[in-house]
């Protein structure tokens, strides 16, 4: 993750700090997903998801959809998503396009069942598996089967590919929401006693010390006579004990060998990256990982009253490498310094080099 503001708000003379450069890891790109054709409805509700402001990060047919749902044309987009899915039935971008436009109509179904079947067709990639469940993730609020579906593909991507951090610190947190604390204390857990190697994940291990904390404070509220003993289980594992309130943005996305940056603005004009990881308001950044799959963390501790809110978020393709177009997701988590935990999941596409997603806005 790098890069300074982009070119339209950069001042001329400005460059960006030096780096190390991303990894060059030879990858096949996303396989083709296909999807069989479902009824369309007519409800409606739009909330495209995109840049705003800059140019599009988005090319191609994808950009047709996801323009006609920011302009508020759901009938259009669900149009262009089911002609380009019928002429294309194994195009991944096609079948994602598909199921954006189904969460923009309330087609909650019709949304988990696109996303659902990048598990059945690829039931052996890690990578996939994962990013299917972070989309079915952000249907969870609206139906619970998908979260049920969202826990069972992020273990098995644990099972196939442990040494991702991703796939535990997802199957953590989806476990936490469904209040399963002690099987989302054991998954965070592993993930500790695993260990990562830090010149491929940079600034994993305080990221997931940090979960751990999170998943204890959570359980030992939900069950206060073991409070001692749970947080004795946090310090056992190497965790953070988690006992004042904080925000954290966390960034993942699910190409190898590619380097997404993450950049934070707040409202007092402050701006993190990889190039300066402070905001003067308060918050870190906490590493530049520029080899693939993140996780990205930014901190800021302290309570509400402190924070220089409205936050701005944005993910920037600094370096698409040879995996193509990036897909991942932005979580943010906040803790009320008590064990209350609350969730937003952000997936979001990327495909253009140099391009910027907004993330949107955090209060």
């Amino acid at each position: 993750a790098h890069a300074g503001p982009p070119a339209s708000e950069a001042p001329a003379a400005a460059s960006p700090p030096a780096r190390r450069p991303p990894a060059t890891v030879a990858a096949a790109p996303p396989p083709r997903l296909a999807l069989a054709e479902e009824e369309a409805s007519d409800r409606a509700g739009v909330d495209a998801r995109g840049g705003k402001g800059k140019d599009s990060p988005y090319e191609g047919r994808f950009a047709t959809v996801m323009s006609a749902l920011a302009s508020g044309q759901a009938d259009k987009a669900l149009d262009e998503a089911r002609t380009w899915h019928a002429e294309q039935p194994g195009d991944v971008l096609a079948l994602v396009a598909l199921g954006e436009t189904a969460e923009a109509r309330n087609q909650t179904e019709l949304a988990a069942r696109a996303y659902g079947s990048v598990i059945d067709l690829f039931p052996n990639r890690a990578d996939l598996r994962r990013f299917a469940g972070e989309r079915l993730d952000r249907l969870a609020t609206k139906d619970a089967a998908a979260l049920d579906l969202a826990i069972d593909t992020y273990a098995k991507a644990v099972a196939d590919r442990p040494d991702h951090p991703a796939s535990h610190r997802l199957l953590a947190f989806a476990l936490l929401k469904k209040k399963e604390y002690a099987k989302a204390f054991d998954a965070i857990a592993a993930s500790m006693r695993r260990g990562y190697d830090e010149g491929r994940f940079e600034g994993v291990r305080r990221i997931l010390a940090e979960d751990v904390g999170l998943v204890g404070a959570a359980w030992a509220a939900a069950e206060p006579a073991r409070r001692e003993e749970i947080l004795g289980r946090v310090r056992s594992v190497g965790g953070v004990v988690e006992n004042a309130p904080s925000l954290r943005f966390v960034l993942v996305w699910e190409t190898d060998a590619n380097d997404v940056d993450f950049h934070i603005h707040d409202a007092r004009g402050g701006h993190a990256y990889y190039g300066e990881q402070q905001l003067e308001s308060g918050g870190e950044l906490y590493a530049d990982v520029t080899t693939g799959y993140g996780p990205e963390c930014f901190t800021i501790r302290g309570p509400k009253q402190r924070r220089a809110a409205p936050y701005r978020l944005e993910a920037h393709y600094y370096a698409r490498g040879p995996m193509g177009y990036g897909m991942g997701k932005l979580e943010i988590v906040e803790h009320d310094g008590k064990g209350g935990l609350v969730f937003q999941e952000r997936p979001f596409i990327v495909m253009k080099d140099q391009a910027y997603v907004d993330l949107g806005t955090v209060e």
